[in-house]
């Protein structure tokens, strides 16, 4: 009787512990800023090229990030590998006296999860032969990071080379000569160029900013550059190609002054190419989407925020994952009248945080890795570099994203919320959690209901957050993991914008 009593009153304090706990937690969509460099002038981070592969994409379990480190009057190259808690370990790429900048990077081609860093090409502007010079490092495995090398030391100026792994040492890349984009298919290991092309050899306007994706549903490259108009003003093309046979070049964006910010994939599952443009008084950014069957281009815009400039959109996108919830986050630079922020999304694409990077004499790059993968968790990192005293350091915002514990049963829309008791239970180590979300209620943004599913100790304690994302209407079913937990009773408790409901769980060993 008396033990009967105890786990009664343990019960009641249990489940009063979990109410306060759920009514003072407030999970932000990304963490709070962290420096990931300190005492030196580090800018222009970047990730690897995202590859947009077939109808899904793999992760890495760890990433490299590249990025100038400024030594007046000189500056160096410097890698960092990144992972779910990067260290402050640097690996110098450089080490002469020349200026050195815009470094690029891609690796493997990701499939699977995770993936290992096989094989990776860095390239950079050099500037040590009185004038502008393309060199590399190419990274290996098993034989790590190997010396630098010349890519492209011809005549002319060379500028803001962007690449792309294919499969294994084979890069593709495309850069500014001269006015001109040239595309190169490259050998990183034996550093030999297997095709080379001009691709505006023709056109007698200036061309420049390229970029790069490649998609296996067709096995097209894609190529987007800016190209002067008579104005003095830049419109934005593209090029295609399934090697060797290009198309002709086809307008993304003309009206107005237009910047070309590169690929991303939308909610159609298409490659989009983005770019920012002046054409109604403010930058704004737009998306003009590529059907890679029909070759048929769609524009819209992305980011429309009067009275504000904005630039540089970074988004991933995770689209079959999880069954009809499409997953992303994204992030964009926002110039207003006295500072300049970046501000980041979350699944739904609501921009519902931001950071202050500086008043609006900042000049700002972000950049946004595809995804650390670990326990069917995906580490999205947004970097960026702000002033602090006399440095300029490299910081980052994260936030997780739950790719795997959570699938829609069916397509039909219950008439009531629900939350089912978990099978099996008692249970080890996993075990199944359904929940009904209806219609015909308030919802949140999107015409969503913003959804929280989450497990508590006896304490009280949140131990696994399983859901914390915005659903449209229909029953779900979530894998909840114990097999790193104790053995004991616990609690899972969903919350939606219009319902609360806890039940018990008995985890046995």
């Amino acid at each position: 009787m008396k033990n009967t009593v105890r786990f009664f009153l343990v019960f009641i304090l249990s489940a009063f512990l979990i109410f306060i706990n759920v009514k003072i937690y407030s999970q932000t969509p990304w963490s709070q800023p962290i420096r990931l460099t300190n005492g030196f002038v580090d800018k222009n981070p970047a990730f690897g090229t995202k590859n947009y592969v077939g109808g899904g994409v793999g992760l890495f379990g760890w990433e490299f990030l590249v990025f100038e480190r400024h030594i007046n009057p000189i500056s160096q190259i410097c890698v960092k590998k990144i992972d779910l808690n990067p260290s402050d370990s640097v690996i110098y790429l450089t080490s002469n006296s020349s200026l050195k900048r815009n470094p690029a990077i891609a690796y493997d081609h990701a499939t699977g999860f995770p993936t290992t860093i096989n094989n990776s090409l860095v390239l950079w502007e050099s500037n040590e032969n009185s004038k502008w010079d393309i060199f590399g490092r190419y990274y290996n495995s098993t034989s790590g990071w190997g010396n630098p090398f010349p890519f492209d030391t011809t005549a002319g100026n060379k500028y803001k080379p962007h690449l792309i792994n294919m499969n294994g040492n084979m890069f593709a890349i495309v850069y500014e000569k001269n006015g001109d984009i040239i595309f190169r298919q490259f050998n990183a290991q034996t550093q030999s160029v297997t095709y080379d092309t001009n691709l505006t050899a023709t056109d007698t306007s200036y061309c420049s900013n390229a970029d790069i994706t490649i998609s296996n549903n067709t096995n097209q490259f894609y190529v987007t550059y800016q190209k002067k108009k008579p104005d003095n003003k830049n419109a934005v093309y593209i090029r295609r190609a399934t090697l060797p046979v290009w198309s002709s070049p086809d307008t993304i964006a003309y009206a107005g002054d237009n910047t070309n910010d590169g690929f991303c994939i939308n909610f159609s599952m298409y490659i989009a190419s983005i770019f920012e443009s002046d054409r109604t008084g403010n930058n704004n950014i737009y998306a003009t989407t590529i059907n890679p069957y029909s070759g048929a281009l769609q524009q819209e815009v992305v980011i429309n925020n009067p009275g504000y400039n904005n630039k540089n959109f970074v988004l991933v996108f995770f689209p079959i994952i999880t069954d009809y919830i499409p997953y992303q986050a994204a992030g964009y630079v926002r110039r207003g009248n006295d500072s300049v922020k970046i501000k980041l999304s979350d699944y739904t694409g609501q921009y519902n945080d931001s950071v202050t990077v500086g008043d609006t004499s900042k000049q700002i790059y972000i950049s946004m890795n595809l995804g650390i993968f670990t326990n069917w968790l995906c580490t999205i990192y947004v970097v960026y570099y702000k002033d602090s005293a006399s440095y300029t350091q490299l910081w980052t915002k994260k936030r997780l994203i739950n790719l795997g514990a959570i699938r829609r049963l069916g397509t039909s829309v219950p008439d009531r919320y629900s939350l089912s008791q978990n099978y099996p239970n008692p249970f080890n180590a996993e075990t199944k959690i359904k929940f009904d979300i209806p219609s015909g209620f308030p919802l949140g943004a999107y015409g969503n209901d913003k959804v929280v599913l989450k497990v508590f100790d006896l304490l009280g304690r949140e131990v696994a957050a399983l859901v914390n994302e915005s659903l449209q209407p229909g029953t779900y079913e979530v894998t909840f993991d114990g097999s790193n937990f104790s053995s004991g009773i616990y609690f899972y408790q969903l919350s939606t914008n219009n319902f609360v409901q806890t039940k018990k769980i008995i985890l046995l060993k």
